[in-house]
């Protein structure tokens, strides 16, 4: 990065999640996240789901083993 730019990080908060806002997060289809999300299921925490949405643990767990979904942004001056 040059000197004088800044970087812009987009910030994400951790809390239940239900697929749909996860494949929003991670810029995906809904059908592409249910695939990726059934080839790690078996490594995410067996805990209760909260109707249709994952708990923070689990939501922490898939961020984990997927990476985190933000985007960094460079604005040089």
């Amino acid at each position: 990065m040059k000197s004088g730019g800044t970087i812009t990080v987009t910030k994400i908060a951790i809390r239940p999640y239900t697929n749909k806002d996860l494949a929003r997060l991670f810029g995906k289809s809904e059908s592409t996240w249910r695939r990726e999300v059934a080839r790690i299921r078996h490594q995410i925490v067996p805990t209760e789901r909260i109707g249709h949405s994952w708990s923070i643990k689990q939501v922490e767990q898939i961020m984990s083993l997927l990476g985190r979904p933000y985007e960094v942004i460079e604005e040089l001056g």
